[in-house]
């Protein structure tokens, strides 16, 4: 019940049997292995809801292609993690993408008194905001599934699904503090910052720390409630003068018309009495900050980061992770995971390469590995290659990058179809 500055135990094994699965599937493979079994990772970009369908549709596709079973590593952020969140609920989805396919697009809407009912349990808590809001849309929205379990709850599973890593930034430090403060990631044992090497249980999220030391459990947030709280960036924003009666209007306006644009619709007097007023505020949540007061050693932080100024607050905020990379680099990156190959689905509407360069930076100023990235690539950013290999010479990982719209599969209509599926 204290800060860890390392992997635990559970997770070094969790992803050792899920090593000798890859061993197995890539020896049917006919692939030799001269060493060691490759350490893999996908790692989804955002992208709203093109993102949580596209990776549905990546995994499907390598279902079928007998390569789902050789991933070590599932990275998300923003949208991705809405697909993983639901994938997971499936202790073996990645034995049955058809099954995923088909509760993705079949799926009967989520009742409304469900949502309402969830919503009226956080509405009794301290800390009600937004963001409880925003994960229901989220869930039962797009989704169409109200997730009720706990991430903790898939730490004692088996190594069959390639193991989660959920990814978002702290809010302080992505306006104002260090860059190693900024990436937080989530997975079923530990959540923590990656660059400073400090983790708690996951089970203990949200719960009150000083001094690196449990002072009360709080529940475990359940995976709506995870979603709403560190998978959104409209928190960071604020429209205009938050004191101007337009600002408010027009924050009231946008909110409602989302939630109308992915049909939920919440009873009148829950909107009136509890959710317009989070909205003329712009409320968004709070999590319990496990760094509060916390003096650690030096010699206990990774590569010796100060925890200043996140041990300042009581409450920290976390948020959607694509304001930094829309692609979950920082937690693949380095020693820590030891990765060997990384593959890149671009479900992102933004610049193309952009999370590329923003990623091969990131690294820089980290002082991680990565590979080069030659200028030739980057002159193909309105008409991409369908994919593109980044070879990794010593301790760079290589990188497979596959842009969703691509010369390929867009022919000649590049432009226009990414606008079609423009979502944040």
């Amino acid at each position: 019940n204290s800060i860890k500055a390392k992997i635990c135990e559970r997770v070094i094994n969790c992803c050792i049997q899920k090593l000798q699965c890859s061993y197995q599937i890539i020896s049917l493979l006919h692939i030799f292995i001269q060493d060691s079994v490759p350490h893999i990772a996908l790692l989804a970009s955002g992208g709203g809801q093109r993102a949580a369908v596209g990776l549905v549709g990546s995994l499907h596709q390598m279902e079928k292609e007998g390569l789902l079973d050789t991933l070590l590593y599932l990275g998300g952020v923003s949208g991705s993690t809405w697909s993983m969140a639901s994938l997971y609920n499936d202790s073996q989805f990645s034995t049955n993408m058809d099954a995923a396919v088909s509760r993705l697009f079949d799926s009967p809407s989520v009742k409304l008194e469900q949502a309402v009912d969830w919503l009226g349990e956080r509405a009794k808590e301290e800390h009600f905001s937004l963001a409880d809001i925003w994960g229901v849309l989220t869930s039962a929205g797009f989704m169409k599934q109200m997730d009720l379990r706990c991430l903790s709850d898939e730490a004692n599973r088996n190594a069959t699904n390639p193991y989660p890593i959920y990814c978002a930034i702290e809010k302080h430090c992505f306006t104002q503090g260090p860059i190693e403060g900024k990436w937080f990631e989530i997975s079923p044992h530990e959540a923590g910052f990656t660059e400073l090497g400090l983790f708690i249980e996951t089970s203990l999220l949200g719960s009150k720390f000083q001094n690196g030391t449990l002072l009360e459990k709080k529940k475990e947030m359940d995976m709506v409630k995870l979603q709403g709280d560190f998978q959104n960036r409209r928190s960071v924003y604020s429209i205009g003068d938050k004191h101007t009666v337009l600002s408010v209007l027009e924050r009231k306006r946008q909110f409602l018309l989302y939630s109308i644009h992915v049909n939920v619709f919440l009873p009148v007097s829950f909107l009136i009495n509890q959710v317009i007023p989070l909205i003329a505020e712009w409320k968004w949540g709070t999590t319990g900050n496990f760094l509060y007061r916390y003096q650690g050693e030096s010699d206990n932080l990774s590569n010796n980061y100060d925890p200043f100024p996140l041990n300042e607050s009581f409450l920290t905020q976390n948020h959607d992770a694509g304001l930094v990379i829309n692609v979950p680099y920082p937690s693949f990156l380095g020693d820590k995971r030891d990765i060997d190959l990384i593959i890149a689905p671009e479900y992102s509407a933004g610049n193309m390469f952009e999370t590329l360069t923003l990623a091969r930076d990131y690294a820089a100023e980290m002082k991680k590995p990565f590979p080069e990235i030659n200028d030739t690539i980057l002159e193909d950013s309105d008409w991409p290659k369908d994919c593109y290999v980044l070879e990794g010479k010593e301790k760079e990982p290589t990188i497979i990058y596959m842009p969703l719209f691509n010369r390929r599969n867009c022919k000649g209509l590049f432009p226009n179809v990414q606008l079609c599926f423009h979502c944040n």
